[in-house]
Protein backbone atom coordinates (compact mmCIF):
# COMPACT_ATOMS: atom_id res chain seq x y z
CA UNK A 1 0.00 0.00 0.00
CA UNK A 2 3.03 2.59 1.01
CA UNK A 3 4.65 1.85 -2.40
CA UNK A 4 0.89 2.36 -3.93
CA UNK A 5 0.88 5.84 -2.16
CA UNK A 6 3.93 6.76 -3.32
CA UNK A 7 3.62 6.13 -6.81
CA UNK A 8 0.48 8.67 -6.76
CA UNK A 9 1.52 11.46 -4.63
CA UNK A 10 3.33 13.49 -7.01
CA UNK A 11 -0.22 13.59 -9.16
CA UNK A 12 -2.17 13.80 -5.99
CA UNK A 13 -0.21 16.76 -4.14
CA UNK A 14 3.02 16.76 -4.70
CA UNK A 15 3.70 19.69 -6.89
CA UNK A 16 0.34 22.15 -5.99
CA UNK A 17 0.80 22.64 -2.29
CA UNK A 18 2.53 26.72 -2.24
CA UNK A 19 6.16 27.00 -1.39
CA UNK A 20 6.52 30.02 0.36
CA UNK A 21 5.44 30.28 4.21
CA UNK A 22 3.94 33.35 3.61
CA UNK A 23 1.73 31.86 1.21
CA UNK A 24 3.21 32.98 -1.95
CA UNK A 25 1.61 30.48 -4.84
CA UNK A 26 3.98 28.18 -6.91
CA UNK A 27 2.72 27.77 -10.66
CA UNK A 28 0.26 24.78 -10.42
CA UNK A 29 1.31 21.78 -12.35
CA UNK A 30 -1.79 21.75 -15.37
CA UNK A 31 -1.71 17.81 -14.29
CA UNK A 32 -1.76 17.96 -10.51
CA UNK A 33 -5.27 16.90 -8.86
CA UNK A 34 -6.95 19.67 -6.75
CA UNK A 35 -5.72 18.45 -2.92
CA UNK A 36 -9.20 19.55 -1.82
CA UNK A 37 -10.19 16.13 -4.33
CA UNK A 38 -7.93 14.18 -2.35
CA UNK A 39 -9.25 15.34 0.62
CA UNK A 40 -12.25 13.41 -0.02
CA UNK A 41 -10.97 10.21 0.49
CA UNK A 42 -9.11 7.86 2.39
CA UNK A 43 -6.42 7.26 -0.58
CA UNK A 44 -6.15 10.79 -1.09
CA UNK A 45 -5.23 11.69 2.29
CA UNK A 46 -2.82 8.95 2.73
CA UNK A 47 -1.46 10.12 -0.49
CA UNK A 48 -0.68 13.66 1.23
CA UNK A 49 0.52 12.44 4.19
CA UNK A 50 3.37 10.25 2.39
CA UNK A 51 4.33 13.16 0.45
CA UNK A 52 4.64 14.50 3.93
CA UNK A 53 6.99 11.87 5.12
CA UNK A 54 8.76 12.24 1.46
CA UNK A 55 9.43 15.79 2.74
CA UNK A 56 11.16 14.60 5.75
CA UNK A 57 13.47 13.07 3.24
CA UNK A 58 14.84 16.05 1.73
CA UNK A 59 18.07 17.31 0.97
CA UNK A 60 16.79 20.89 3.15
CA UNK A 61 15.57 18.56 6.09
CA UNK A 62 16.79 15.60 7.21
CA UNK A 63 18.30 13.95 4.06
CA UNK A 64 21.25 16.34 4.80
CA UNK A 65 21.24 19.41 5.97
CA UNK A 66 19.50 19.23 9.75
CA UNK A 67 21.37 16.17 10.52
CA UNK A 68 24.76 16.93 9.48
CA UNK A 69 24.93 20.54 9.07
CA UNK A 70 24.56 20.90 12.90
CA UNK A 71 28.61 19.36 13.39
CA UNK A 72 29.65 21.34 10.49
CA UNK A 73 28.42 24.58 12.24
CA UNK A 74 30.26 23.97 15.41
CA UNK A 75 33.29 21.67 16.23
CA UNK A 76 32.31 17.87 15.23
CA UNK A 77 33.98 17.92 11.75
CA UNK A 78 36.67 19.20 9.69
CA UNK A 79 36.95 19.60 6.21
CA UNK A 80 38.99 17.55 3.68
CA UNK A 81 42.05 18.81 2.55
CA UNK A 82 40.42 17.97 -1.27
CA UNK A 83 37.14 19.54 -1.10
CA UNK A 84 33.90 20.40 -3.91
CA UNK A 85 33.27 23.34 -2.09
CA UNK A 86 30.05 21.90 -0.40
CA UNK A 87 29.81 22.88 3.50
CA UNK A 88 32.80 25.46 3.01
CA UNK A 89 30.81 28.23 4.15
CA UNK A 90 29.25 26.39 6.83
CA UNK A 91 32.59 25.45 8.22
CA UNK A 92 33.51 28.74 8.79
CA UNK A 93 30.21 29.93 9.94
CA UNK A 94 30.24 32.39 6.70
CA UNK A 95 27.15 35.02 6.83
CA UNK A 96 24.41 32.94 5.28
CA UNK A 97 26.03 29.75 5.42
CA UNK A 98 23.54 27.87 8.05
CA UNK A 99 21.14 24.91 8.48
CA UNK A 100 18.29 26.49 5.81
CA UNK A 101 15.41 24.67 5.38
CA UNK A 102 12.21 27.51 5.80
CA UNK A 103 10.78 26.66 2.51
CA UNK A 104 10.26 23.10 2.73
CA UNK A 105 9.21 23.22 6.75
CA UNK A 106 6.20 25.34 5.19
CA UNK A 107 5.15 22.72 2.36
CA UNK A 108 5.34 20.01 4.87
CA UNK A 109 3.20 22.02 7.26
CA UNK A 110 1.03 23.02 4.82
CA UNK A 111 0.32 19.09 3.45
CA UNK A 112 -0.22 18.83 7.06
CA UNK A 113 -2.88 20.92 7.31
CA UNK A 114 -4.52 19.47 4.89
CA UNK A 115 -4.34 15.74 6.23
CA UNK A 116 -5.55 16.89 9.62
CA UNK A 117 -8.64 18.70 8.01
CA UNK A 118 -9.36 15.78 5.84
CA UNK A 119 -8.81 12.95 8.32
CA UNK A 120 -12.00 14.71 10.52
CA UNK A 121 -14.21 15.17 7.57
CA UNK A 122 -13.73 11.92 5.48
CA UNK A 123 -17.11 10.09 5.58
CA UNK A 124 -16.82 6.12 5.53
CA UNK A 125 -13.93 5.71 7.46
CA UNK A 126 -12.91 3.77 10.82
CA UNK A 127 -12.28 5.89 14.07
CA UNK A 128 -9.38 4.62 14.65
CA UNK A 129 -8.08 5.55 11.07
CA UNK A 130 -9.40 9.15 11.31
CA UNK A 131 -6.93 9.17 14.52
CA UNK A 132 -4.03 7.63 13.02
CA UNK A 133 -3.85 9.99 9.92
CA UNK A 134 -4.49 13.15 12.11
CA UNK A 135 -2.04 11.99 14.99
CA UNK A 136 0.82 11.24 12.10
CA UNK A 137 0.44 14.49 10.77
CA UNK A 138 -0.11 16.32 14.25
CA UNK A 139 3.28 14.62 15.12
CA UNK A 140 4.68 16.04 11.80
CA UNK A 141 3.38 19.56 12.07
CA UNK A 142 4.92 19.51 15.82
CA UNK A 143 8.34 18.52 14.33
CA UNK A 144 8.88 21.12 11.79
CA UNK A 145 7.84 24.26 14.15
CA UNK A 146 10.09 22.61 16.68
CA UNK A 147 12.77 22.68 14.22
CA UNK A 148 11.81 25.79 12.80
CA UNK A 149 11.57 27.13 16.39
CA UNK A 150 15.10 26.25 17.44
CA UNK A 151 17.02 27.26 13.93
CA UNK A 152 15.29 30.43 13.29
CA UNK A 153 14.55 31.85 17.25
CA UNK A 154 16.28 31.59 20.42
CA UNK A 155 15.20 29.61 22.85
CA UNK A 156 12.95 31.41 25.39
CA UNK A 157 14.51 33.07 27.64
CA UNK A 158 17.75 32.81 25.76
CA UNK A 159 16.81 36.12 24.00
CA UNK A 160 19.69 38.38 22.49
CA UNK A 161 18.80 41.95 22.34
CA UNK A 162 15.32 40.99 23.26
CA UNK A 163 14.89 39.28 19.64
CA UNK A 164 12.33 36.94 20.37
CA UNK A 165 10.57 36.13 16.52
CA UNK A 166 10.51 32.59 15.62
CA UNK A 167 8.20 31.65 12.74
CA UNK A 168 4.67 32.30 10.88
CA UNK A 169 2.15 29.87 12.55
CA UNK A 170 -0.58 28.39 9.99
CA UNK A 171 -3.00 25.38 11.37
CA UNK A 172 -5.35 25.79 8.07
CA UNK A 173 -4.43 24.36 4.66
CA UNK A 174 -3.26 27.36 2.09
CA UNK A 175 -5.73 26.33 -0.66
CA UNK A 176 -5.38 29.54 -2.73
CA UNK A 177 -4.17 33.06 -3.03
CA UNK A 178 -7.19 34.75 -0.95
CA UNK A 179 -5.33 32.04 1.90
CA UNK A 180 -2.33 33.39 1.11
CA UNK A 181 -2.01 36.58 3.92
CA UNK A 182 0.87 37.98 4.30
CA UNK A 183 1.92 37.20 8.32
CA UNK A 184 4.55 38.23 10.21
CA UNK A 185 6.54 35.53 12.77
CA UNK A 186 5.52 34.54 15.83
CA UNK A 187 6.95 34.87 19.09
CA UNK A 188 9.28 32.00 19.75
CA UNK A 189 7.39 31.34 22.89
CA UNK A 190 4.01 30.88 20.63
CA UNK A 191 6.30 28.22 18.10
CA UNK A 192 7.11 26.23 20.63
CA UNK A 193 4.13 26.13 22.54
CA UNK A 194 2.52 24.92 18.86
CA UNK A 195 4.96 22.90 18.48
CA UNK A 196 4.28 21.42 22.06
CA UNK A 197 0.76 21.15 21.43
CA UNK A 198 1.04 19.13 18.33
CA UNK A 199 3.11 16.64 19.77
CA UNK A 200 0.99 16.45 23.05
CA UNK A 201 -2.87 16.10 20.49
CA UNK A 202 -0.40 13.46 18.58
CA UNK A 203 0.39 11.54 21.67
CA UNK A 204 -3.38 11.08 22.58
CA UNK A 205 -4.24 10.36 18.81
CA UNK A 206 -1.07 7.84 18.39
CA UNK A 207 -1.25 5.46 21.85
CA UNK A 208 -1.87 2.02 20.82
CA UNK A 209 -2.75 2.68 16.91
CA UNK A 210 0.43 3.62 15.36
CA UNK A 211 2.20 2.07 12.45
CA UNK A 212 5.63 1.48 14.03
CA UNK A 213 9.12 2.96 14.14
CA UNK A 214 9.15 4.13 10.30
CA UNK A 215 6.27 6.11 11.20
CA UNK A 216 5.21 9.23 13.85
CA UNK A 217 4.23 6.83 16.71
CA UNK A 218 3.26 7.09 20.18
CA UNK A 219 6.72 6.49 21.37
CA UNK A 220 8.22 8.74 19.47
CA UNK A 221 5.89 11.66 20.08
CA UNK A 222 6.78 11.07 23.67
CA UNK A 223 10.55 11.06 22.92
CA UNK A 224 10.20 14.11 21.23
CA UNK A 225 8.46 16.00 23.45
CA UNK A 226 11.16 15.04 25.90
CA UNK A 227 13.91 16.62 23.67
CA UNK A 228 11.39 19.45 23.57
CA UNK A 229 11.12 20.10 27.54
CA UNK A 230 14.47 20.02 27.44
CA UNK A 231 15.57 22.60 25.03
CA UNK A 232 12.56 24.81 27.21
CA UNK A 233 14.30 24.02 30.14
CA UNK A 234 11.64 22.33 31.53
CA UNK A 235 13.50 19.85 33.68
CA UNK A 236 10.70 17.33 35.06
CA UNK A 237 8.14 17.28 32.05
CA UNK A 238 11.79 16.70 30.19
CA UNK A 239 12.33 13.43 32.49
CA UNK A 240 8.59 12.39 32.60
CA UNK A 241 8.33 12.35 28.73
CA UNK A 242 11.43 10.51 28.32
CA UNK A 243 10.64 7.72 30.99
CA UNK A 244 7.64 6.89 29.26
CA UNK A 245 9.51 6.82 25.55
CA UNK A 246 12.22 4.60 27.15
CA UNK A 247 9.19 2.06 28.15
CA UNK A 248 6.82 3.05 25.14
CA UNK A 249 9.40 2.22 22.60
CA UNK A 250 10.44 -1.42 23.86
CA UNK A 251 14.05 -0.97 23.74
CA UNK A 252 17.27 -1.86 24.96
CA UNK A 253 20.68 0.08 24.72
CA UNK A 254 22.53 -2.20 23.27
CA UNK A 255 25.76 -3.25 25.65
CA UNK A 256 28.16 -5.68 23.67
CA UNK A 257 30.98 -4.31 21.06
CA UNK A 258 29.61 -6.55 18.05
CA UNK A 259 26.18 -5.20 18.42
CA UNK A 260 27.05 -1.13 18.62
CA UNK A 261 29.38 -1.61 15.77
CA UNK A 262 27.37 -3.21 13.39
CA UNK A 263 23.72 -0.83 14.82
CA UNK A 264 23.96 1.80 12.49
CA UNK A 265 24.23 -1.28 9.50
CA UNK A 266 20.62 -2.73 10.61
CA UNK A 267 17.60 -1.98 9.49
CA UNK A 268 15.98 -0.43 11.29
CA UNK A 269 18.82 0.67 13.54
CA UNK A 270 18.18 -1.55 16.87
CA UNK A 271 18.18 1.51 19.52
CA UNK A 272 15.69 3.82 16.46
CA UNK A 273 12.78 4.94 18.24
CA UNK A 274 11.63 6.97 15.38
CA UNK A 275 13.75 6.39 11.91
CA UNK A 276 13.87 7.89 8.08
CA UNK A 277 13.57 5.10 5.71
CA UNK A 278 15.30 5.93 2.67
CA UNK A 279 14.18 3.92 -0.69
CA UNK A 280 15.74 5.39 -3.57
CA UNK A 281 14.15 3.10 -5.98
CA UNK A 282 10.21 4.14 -4.68
CA UNK A 283 11.10 7.29 -3.48
CA UNK A 284 8.31 9.60 -5.23
CA UNK A 285 10.09 13.03 -5.01
CA UNK A 286 13.64 11.98 -5.75
CA UNK A 287 14.69 14.52 -2.87
CA UNK A 288 16.81 11.67 -1.57
CA UNK A 289 20.06 13.11 -1.99
CA UNK A 290 21.68 11.38 1.54
CA UNK A 291 24.20 12.14 4.19
CA UNK A 292 26.83 9.65 3.33
CA UNK A 293 28.81 11.39 0.06
CA UNK A 294 29.97 14.11 2.46
CA UNK A 295 31.38 11.98 5.04
CA UNK A 296 31.92 9.21 2.65
CA UNK A 297 35.65 8.58 1.19
CA UNK A 298 33.99 6.95 -1.56
CA UNK A 299 32.15 10.45 -2.58
CA UNK A 300 32.56 13.86 -1.70
CA UNK A 301 34.91 13.35 0.99
CA UNK A 302 34.25 17.24 1.88
CA UNK A 303 33.61 16.72 5.92
CA UNK A 304 35.54 14.28 8.48
CA UNK A 305 35.53 13.93 11.83
CA UNK A 306 37.51 16.56 13.28
CA UNK A 307 40.35 14.94 15.98
CA UNK A 308 39.00 17.06 18.45
CA UNK A 309 35.67 14.94 18.54
CA UNK A 310 37.90 11.41 18.05
CA UNK A 311 40.28 12.93 21.08
CA UNK A 312 36.16 12.47 23.95
CA UNK A 313 36.40 8.83 23.02
CA UNK A 314 38.31 6.75 25.75
CA UNK A 315 40.34 4.01 23.92
CA UNK A 316 38.05 1.18 25.62
CA UNK A 317 34.66 3.00 24.30
CA UNK A 318 32.89 0.47 21.61
CA UNK A 319 32.03 3.47 19.50
CA UNK A 320 35.19 3.45 18.21
CA UNK A 321 34.43 1.26 15.57
CA UNK A 322 32.20 4.00 13.97
CA UNK A 323 34.86 5.34 12.70
CA UNK A 324 37.47 4.27 10.27
CA UNK A 325 40.64 5.65 8.25
CA UNK A 326 40.48 6.08 4.33
CA UNK A 327 42.71 5.08 1.86
CA UNK A 328 44.10 8.89 1.90
CA UNK A 329 44.49 9.04 5.33
CA UNK A 330 41.98 10.54 6.45
CA UNK A 331 38.85 9.12 9.23
CA UNK A 332 35.22 8.88 8.40
CA UNK A 333 32.22 8.23 10.00
CA UNK A 334 30.55 4.37 9.59
CA UNK A 335 27.58 5.81 10.72
CA UNK A 336 26.49 7.05 6.96
CA UNK A 337 28.81 4.88 4.47
CA UNK A 338 26.64 3.87 2.22
CA UNK A 339 27.77 0.18 2.49
CA UNK A 340 24.58 -0.81 -0.01
CA UNK A 341 24.73 1.74 -2.46
CA UNK A 342 24.33 5.65 -2.76
CA UNK A 343 21.90 7.84 -1.05
CA UNK A 344 20.42 4.83 0.86
CA UNK A 345 21.15 5.02 4.20
CA UNK A 346 18.29 5.02 6.77
CA UNK A 347 18.96 8.30 9.17
CA UNK A 348 17.73 7.29 12.88
CA UNK A 349 16.03 10.38 14.03
CA UNK A 350 15.44 9.79 17.60
CA UNK A 351 17.11 6.63 18.91
CA UNK A 352 17.07 5.19 22.21
CA UNK A 353 20.76 6.43 24.16
CA UNK A 354 19.14 10.27 23.85
CA UNK A 355 16.61 9.63 26.35
CA UNK A 356 18.69 8.67 29.24
CA UNK A 357 21.18 11.66 27.95
CA UNK A 358 18.13 13.97 28.31
CA UNK A 359 17.45 12.37 31.88
CA UNK A 360 21.13 12.45 32.70
CA UNK A 361 20.95 16.59 32.23
CA UNK A 362 17.18 17.37 33.68
CA UNK A 363 17.96 15.46 36.96
CA UNK A 364 21.48 17.37 37.27
CA UNK A 365 19.75 20.90 36.70
CA UNK A 366 17.19 19.58 39.36
CA UNK A 367 20.51 18.65 41.84
CA UNK A 368 19.00 15.30 41.43
CA UNK A 369 22.63 14.29 41.61
CA UNK A 370 22.73 10.16 42.02
CA UNK A 371 19.83 10.18 39.41
CA UNK A 372 21.81 12.06 37.01
CA UNK A 373 24.59 9.74 37.37
CA UNK A 374 22.47 6.62 37.04
CA UNK A 375 20.91 8.21 33.46
CA UNK A 376 24.84 8.74 32.32
CA UNK A 377 25.96 5.56 33.31
CA UNK A 378 23.23 3.21 31.48
CA UNK A 379 24.59 4.84 28.47
CA UNK A 380 28.51 4.88 29.50
CA UNK A 381 28.27 1.33 30.82
CA UNK A 382 26.40 -0.12 27.57
CA UNK A 383 29.18 1.45 25.48
CA UNK A 384 32.04 -0.07 27.25
CA UNK A 385 33.31 2.34 29.81
CA UNK A 386 34.39 0.78 33.21
CA UNK A 387 34.79 2.95 35.15
CA UNK A 388 31.70 5.04 36.06
CA UNK A 389 31.95 9.10 35.77
CA UNK A 390 31.33 10.17 39.39
CA UNK A 391 31.25 13.58 40.46
CA UNK A 392 29.51 15.97 43.65
CA UNK A 393 29.36 18.95 41.62
CA UNK A 394 26.35 19.79 39.12
CA UNK A 395 28.22 21.60 36.75
CA UNK A 396 31.54 18.84 36.21
CA UNK A 397 28.22 16.56 35.55
CA UNK A 398 26.41 18.54 32.92
CA UNK A 399 30.11 18.81 31.37
CA UNK A 400 30.19 15.03 31.40
CA UNK A 401 26.68 14.80 30.08
CA UNK A 402 27.68 17.25 26.91
CA UNK A 403 30.42 15.24 26.25
CA UNK A 404 28.67 12.31 26.21
CA UNK A 405 26.19 13.83 23.39
CA UNK A 406 29.08 14.50 21.61
CA UNK A 407 30.33 11.04 21.54
CA UNK A 408 26.98 9.56 21.25
CA UNK A 409 25.00 11.46 18.84
CA UNK A 410 27.43 12.85 15.95
CA UNK A 411 26.35 13.39 12.88
CA UNK A 412 23.07 13.11 14.01
CA UNK A 413 21.94 16.80 13.86
CA UNK A 414 22.39 17.70 17.92
CA UNK A 415 26.01 19.13 18.26
CA UNK A 416 24.86 23.10 17.33
CA UNK A 417 21.76 22.99 18.92
CA UNK A 418 23.14 21.48 22.27
CA UNK A 419 25.15 24.16 22.26
CA UNK A 420 22.88 27.17 21.42
CA UNK A 421 20.06 25.81 23.37
CA UNK A 422 22.76 26.16 26.54
CA UNK A 423 23.96 30.11 25.09
CA UNK A 424 26.80 29.05 25.08
CA UNK A 425 29.58 30.38 22.48
CA UNK A 426 30.25 27.78 19.42
CA UNK A 427 33.76 26.14 19.13
CA UNK A 428 35.20 25.42 15.91
CA UNK A 429 37.30 23.38 14.11
CA UNK A 430 41.47 23.88 13.26
CA UNK A 431 41.55 27.58 11.32
CA UNK A 432 38.13 28.49 12.04
CA UNK A 433 36.85 31.19 14.45
CA UNK A 434 34.45 30.81 17.81
CA UNK A 435 31.12 31.94 17.31
CA UNK A 436 30.16 33.85 20.46
CA UNK A 437 26.60 33.15 21.49
CA UNK A 438 25.74 36.80 21.20
CA UNK A 439 26.94 36.51 16.76
CA UNK A 440 23.85 37.42 15.05
CA UNK A 441 24.93 33.92 13.05
CA UNK A 442 23.81 32.21 15.88
CA UNK A 443 20.23 32.45 13.92
CA UNK A 444 19.55 31.05 10.66
CA UNK A 445 18.83 33.69 7.64
CA UNK A 446 15.30 33.52 6.72
CA UNK A 447 15.12 33.06 2.30
CA UNK A 448 15.41 36.95 1.14
CA UNK A 449 12.70 36.37 -1.43
CA UNK A 450 9.75 35.59 1.51
CA UNK A 451 10.71 38.88 3.21
CA UNK A 452 11.34 40.98 -0.07
CA UNK A 453 7.38 39.66 -1.17
CA UNK A 454 5.92 40.30 2.35
CA UNK A 455 6.42 43.39 4.04
CA UNK A 456 5.04 42.06 7.72
CA UNK A 457 8.02 39.63 7.43
CA UNK A 458 11.68 40.45 9.40
CA UNK A 459 14.47 39.42 8.86
CA UNK A 460 16.47 37.84 11.57
CA UNK A 461 19.17 40.56 12.76
CA UNK A 462 22.35 41.34 10.86
CA UNK A 463 21.42 39.80 7.67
Amino acid sequence: MLKYLRKITLIVVGVVLFAGCDGLLDTENSTAVDPDVAQENIEGIEAILTSVYNRLQSSARYGREITLAPDVLADNTDQHPITSGRYDGQAVNSQGSHITFWNTAYLTINETNYVIEGADNTEGVAQEVRDRLKGEALFQRGYAYFDLGRTYGYEPGREVNGWDQAAIIRTDPTRDVTDADLRSRSSNVDVYNQAREDLEDALTLLEGNDRGVYFSNYAAANALLARLHLYLENWDQAITYADEAISASGLTLLDNEEDITSAFYEVPNPESILELSIDPVEESLGSNTGLCPYTNPKHWFDVIPSENLLDVYDTEDYRNNWFATANDGFPYTLKWDCSTGPFDDNVPLIRLPEMYLIQAEAHAELDQLTLALDALEEVQSARGLTVPFVSTDKDAIIDEVMVERRRELSFEGHRWYDLKRRAMDIPKQVGAQPVPYDDFRILSVLPQSEVDSNPNLDQNPGY
